[in-house]
C-alpha cells in the first residue's frame, strides 16, 4: 500500500490562487494523500473556499485559528499530519501533477530521508511544464547540503520549506520559530537538514512559485530586519558543531550585504532616508567591519565584488539601485522574486 503523504497548506486572504493550489494537488498521480488546509484567520472569502473544497474530496481537511503567522500555521497543521511523509505549500502557488509520485519513488530508490525538486519562478496565473518523462537525481550528504544551505561557492537558495519531501519522524515539532515575521523557514529548513543523512534531488522542475505582488515578502518592510535575528540565532545553536558554525557567521555577516542591498534596490530614497535611516546606517558600519572576512571567505565572486562596491562606492551603488528601481517600474513591476534573491 501506498504510504500516506500529508500535504500542509496554511492560507491567509489568498481567495485568489487557494482552489488552483489545492486542485494541483488533488489532482496528483499519487493518490494516498492528506490535504491539511491551514485557515490562518482570513478575513475574505477563502475559509468558505477551503470548505467547498474539503466537502468534494474527502482527503482535505480544513483546520482553522486566530491569525498567529505562517510558522505558527504550518507547525499546527505539522502537529495534525497523519501521514508518514510531509511536504509544505504555500497557497498562491502550484504543483507539476506527477511530482509526489516521483520523489516518494525516489526516496524509496535511494533510501534517502529527504527529497527535492526544482522550483520555476513564475509571474503568470498557471504554467504547464514540459514533459519529463525520465528526470535525472542527485544524491548528496549532510555535509554536501549544508554547505548549499549555508551558501558556500554557491549562491543556490536552498532555505524554502516547499518543494521538499520530508519523514514525518525525523522533523522535530514545532519546527518553525512563531516569534520570526520573516525568515523562519531559514531555520525550519535547518532543523530538518540536521536529522537527516542523506538528501536526493530529482532535476525535475515540481513546484511552481508565484511570484505574487501582493503577498506579505513582495515588498520590503521592517519586517525583513528579523533576518538579523534569523542568523543571530543560527549562529547560536549550530555553536557546538562544526564547519556549521562557522558557515553560520558567515553567513551572519553576510546579511548585512543583503539587506543593505535590498534597502538600494527595492526602497526609494526618500522612504529609505525616513524610515529605515538608522538601520541602513548601522548595516553599512557592520558591513564595512565584516568586510575583510566576507572577501576573505568562501562565497560568490559576483557578491565579494557587490560588498566590495557597497562598502568603497556607496553613492555609486545608490545611483545604481534607483535605476534598478526605475527599470522595474518602467517595466510593469515584472521582476521575479527570483531576481530579487539572485541579488543576495
Amino acid at each position: 500500500m501506498q504510504p500516506l503523504i500529508s500535504i500542509i497548506i496554511p492560507f491567509y486572504n489568498t481567495e485568489k490562487y487557494l482552489k488552483r493550489c489545492v486542485s494541483s494537488i488533488s489532482s496528483q498521480t499519487y493518490r494516498n494523500l492528506e490535504i491539511i488546509l491551514v485557515d490562518d484567520g482570513s478575513t475574505d472569502h477563502s475559509s468558505s473556499i477551503a470548505m467547498a473544497l474539503a466537502e468534494d474530496d474527502s482527503r482535505i481537511r480544513v483546520i482553522r485559528t486566530p491569525n498567529r503567522g505562517v510558522a505558527a500555521a504550518r507547525n499546527l497543521g505539522l502537529k495534525e499530519a497523519l501521514g508518514e511523509f510531509v511536504m509544505f505549500a504555500d497557497s498562491d502557488d502550484w504543483m507539476d501533477t506527477t511530482i509526489i509520485w516521483d520523489m516518494v519513488a525516489l526516496m524509496e530508490q535511494t533510501d534517502a530521508e529527504l527529497v527535492t525538486c526544482d522550483i520555476a519562478h513564475s509571474m503568470e496565473t498557471q504554467t504547464t511544464p514540459e514533459p519529463n518523462e525520465n528526470p535525472s537525481s542527485h544524491m548528496y550528504s549532510k555535509k554536501d547540503y549544508l554547505r548549499l544551505f549555508f551558501k558556500i561557492d554557491s549562491n543556490e537558495w536552498v532555505h524554502y520549506p516547499v518543494a521538499k519531501l520530508y519523514r514525518n519522524d525525523l522533523l522535530p515539532n514545532p519546527l518553525y520559530p512563531e516569534d520570526i515575521r520573516v525568515g523562519e523557514d531559514v531555520l525550519g529548513t535547518y532543523y530538518a537538514i540536521a536529522n537527516t543523512q542523506s538528501i536526493a534531488k530529482i532535476e525535475k522542475i515540481g513546484y511552481y512559485y508565484f511570484n505574487n505582488p501582493e503577498s506579505a515578502t513582495a515588498h520590503f518592510s521592517e519586517k525583513d530586519f528579523d533576518l538579523l535575528k534569523v542568523w543571530d540565532r543560527m549562529v547560536e545553536i549550530t555553536q557546538e558543531k562544526e564547519p556549521e558554525h562557522s558557515y553560520a557567521v558567515i553567513n551572519r555577516e553576510r546579511i548585512n550585504f543583503t539587506l543593505l542591498l535590498r534597502l538600494l534596490t527595492e526602497v526609494p530614497a526618500k522612504e529609505r532616508n525616513s524610515s529605515f535611516r538608522e538601520q541602513q546606517m548601522l548595516l553599512r558600519n557592520n558591513l564595512k567591519q565584516c568586510e575583510k572576512a566576507l572577501l576573505g571567505s568562501p562565497i560568490v565572486r559576483s557578491r565579494k565584488i557587490m560588498i566590495y562596491l557597497l562598502c568603497h562606492f556607496f553613492p555609486l551603488m545608490e545611483l545604481g539601485g534607483g535605476i534598478f528601481m526605475l527599470l522595474r517600474k518602467l517595466s510593469g513591476n515584472r521582476i521575479a522574486d527570483a531576481q530579487r534573491r539572485k541579488l543576495s
